[in-house]
């Protein structure tokens, strides 16, 4: 058993080829209370997870899954942070984010350092804060957030293929995006900008 990092949800341990995410006990929270919050949101991931699946994301497979627990498949590649991001890669990125979003699946933590490319395909991985949700402001949230993670890479000349992939694959897009640039003008209002 090979210890990978320590989130704030969970522990991501590599024991048998596979990746286990633990989700640990937390010390201050009732009993009874920590044990309910650590199944729903184990059930929830795995839920996710496969609903992404389903409508053709790559994610991981659930090798298996235990009240705390999942083991998934290991993904042996390199993060998207890490990779140089081609035209055609920042497409992928954002039909994956499309076809989540069509799901009514808000990732939560849609970063370059949770997507991998691996044996040729872009992985999405990493589901601890995801969650169902139709709202426009969600989504855009999500987008934001990797918006904001190509500009502290000084790759923010991707967004426009990420946006076209986006198009692609989301009928409520061009909601989505109108919505990201009423979050980014009130944030650059905010900051006095």
């Amino acid at each position: 058993m090979k210890k990978l990092f320590t989130g704030a949800e969970a522990i991501v341990y590599e024991k048998d080829g596979a990746i286990i995410k633990e989700r640990a006990r937390k010390g201050y929270r009732i009993t009874l209370l920590d044990s309910l919050l650590r199944s729903k949101r184990t059930a929830t991931e795995a839920r996710l997870l496969r609903e992404a699946r389903r409508h053709g994301v790559n994610v991981p497979l659930i090798i298996e899954e235990t009240r705390y627990s999942l083991a998934l498949e290991k993904i042996n590649g390199e993060k998207v942070r890490d990779c140089e991001l081609t035209p055609s890669l920042a497409m992928a990125i954002g039909e994956a984010i499309g076809r989540l979003h069509s799901a009514g699946i808000i990732h939560g933590d849609l970063t370059t350092s949770n997507m991998l490319i691996g044996s040729g395909k872009l992985y999405i991985i990493d589901f601890g804060l995801s969650f169902f949700s139709q709202r426009d402001e969600d989504k855009a949230n999500d987008l934001y957030l990797l918006r904001e993670n190509l500009t502290a890479l000084g790759r923010e000349k991707a967004w426009l293929d990420i946006e076209h992939g986006y198009e692609s694959r989301h009928e409520g897009a061009m909601k989505a995006i109108k919505t990201l640039l009423k979050i980014e003008k009130r944030r650059r209002y905010s900051k006095g900008e």
